[in-house]
């Protein structure tokens, strides 16, 4: 059991990560298109590269550090890989941000190959870094603590998220005026990359310090058979089908959100970017209080199910966002992204705690840790239909007349009617059953933050 600190030191860990991930997320592909003028089908290519590698990356490496004793690691079997993968993921965040320094004057293809390899540079190390992580949380935790550790998490990703994400528009507003990334935004983009990947870094010193590893001695394993145990999970399969379906409506919505917001809700300066920045994050806030209450008194999989109707309700609205009478467009536009960020706050608060609670399960019926497997593998489909959705961001803003932007609310909704029904077969709760005091601990964590 960690004490409160060593909780705040793990999950402050993810406040450097979230913000690069947001930034690289929501970025990527607008920066891309309206900086180097790469053809949007390109971008979304290389975008979807670099969501591959991820894929592949977290698997393999959640499986090595399994695969590693505690015993005879030297820097341990998890922090070993939070040593080498932090500052390379920092590394490849800032070349993957200063092309036009690199090639001012490059090609399509130049440009495209920049992109794809540093892209594909930056999810490598993503998964290099964050699986063995995420690897952590069962083998430090108890599960009548975990949701409490997952809520300090996820307040460390909301944060991340609102720097990350606030970034990311004010940036857009920022260059927009600017011309282009040229003077001061050159410099600016470029400094606050510096910063960022410094950040990140910093942010596990205190945790690799203080939180030691449990004791975990292994034997030689089989990748091809932990990976039958874990495929033979039901509720693990469910989830990761589920979620990987959801995560092509939410790749869509994320790469598209700077021109959605510039395009169909005429947010065309900072200052207008800033106070739509601010309600998305107040947005997540009340979605993260929300979901967490929720699933204390009724469950995960319930919250779910909620916050997965409300979308399927609020999200094909985006067609209609500016042409109802007498409210003013940005208004429409503030009131849709503030709805639409606190149904989708779910998809991002449970994931951890979800498949954190299925290793945990598995381990506490086979006596074998399979926490990495478990962490890594869900990487894959997530992570290709993550490709196909930057695919799609390709073709949607290749459309004439901003089609693609103003029909993004049904398109998405397609993949939440999907994700609904298989999700309803999973059970996402194996430790529900609490006791008193272990509630009473749990709430006193989160009134603490």
């Amino acid at each position: 059991m960690l004490t409160l600190r060593q909780k705040i030191y793990y999950g402050m860990c993810r406040f450097g990560t979230t913000i690069l991930l947001n930034v690289v997320f929501i970025a990527t592909f607008w920066m891309y298109s309206n900086t180097v003028d790469l053809d949007p089908m390109l971008n979304g290519i290389g975008n979807a590269v670099g969501k591959l590698v991820i894929g592949v990356s977290s698997f393999f490496f959640g499986f090595l550090s399994d695969s590693l004793s505690s015993s005879t690691a030297k820097y341990g079997r998890r922090k070993l890989f939070i040593m080498i993968g932090a500052p390379l993921l920092g590394l490849s965040f800032t070349m993957l941000f200063i092309p036009h320094y690199i090639i001012p004057n490059g090609s399509q293809s130049t440009i495209f190959l920049w992109l794809i390899i540093w892209n594909s540079m930056f999810h490598f190390f993503y998964g290099f870094l964050l699986t063995p992580y995420q690897s952590w949380l069962p083998e430090i935790t108890k599960s009548d603590e975990r949701v409490g550790v997952s809520t300090m998490m996820n307040v460390t990703n909301l944060v991340g998220g609102a720097v990350g994400s606030g970034f990311s528009l004010l940036m857009a507003g920022f260059i927009r005026e600017s011309g282009g990334v040229v003077g001061k935004a050159a410099i600016f983009l470029l400094s606050f990359a510096i910063i960022f990947s410094v950040v990140e870094i910093v942010m596990f010193i205190p945790a690799l310090i203080s939180i030691k590893e449990k004791h975990v001695a292994t034997e030689k394993k089989n990748i091809w058979k932990e990976l039958k145990v874990a495929l033979k999970n039901k509720n693990y399969v469910v989830w990761m089908i589920s979620y990987a379906i959801l995560s092509i409506g939410i790749t869509i919505i994320s790469a598209l959100m700077l021109d959605f917001v510039e395009e169909v809700l005429g947010l065309n300066t900072t200052l207008d970017s800033f106070i739509f920045a601010a309600l998305m994050f107040v947005a997540m806030v009340i979605g993260f209080f929300t979901w967490s209450t929720m699933s204390k008194k009724k469950g995960i999989k319930f919250s779910l199910i909620i916050s997965y109707s409300f979308l399927l309700i609020w999200m094909p609205l985006t067609p209609l966002v500016g042409k109802i009478p007498l409210i003013p467009l940005i208004v429409q536009g503030y009131i849709f992204g503030f709805f639409a960020v606190f149904g989708m706050s779910a998809a991002f608060l449970f994931p951890y705690v979800i498949i954190a609670d299925i290793a945990d399960k598995d381990e506490k019926d086979t006596t074998q840790n399979r926490s990495g497997i478990y962490t890594g593998f869900k990487s894959i489909p997530t992570n290709i239909a993550q490709a196909g959705g930057f695919i799609l961001v390709g073709y949607l803003r290749s459309l004439d007349n901003n089609i693609g932007l103003i029909w993004l609310g049904p398109i998405v909704t397609v993949f939440l009617v999907i994700a609904l029904p298989i999700m309803l077969f999973g059970d996402y709760d194996p430790f529900k059953k609490k006791t008193k005091a272990a509630i009473m601990e749990t709430d006193k964590e989160i009134d603490f933050l």
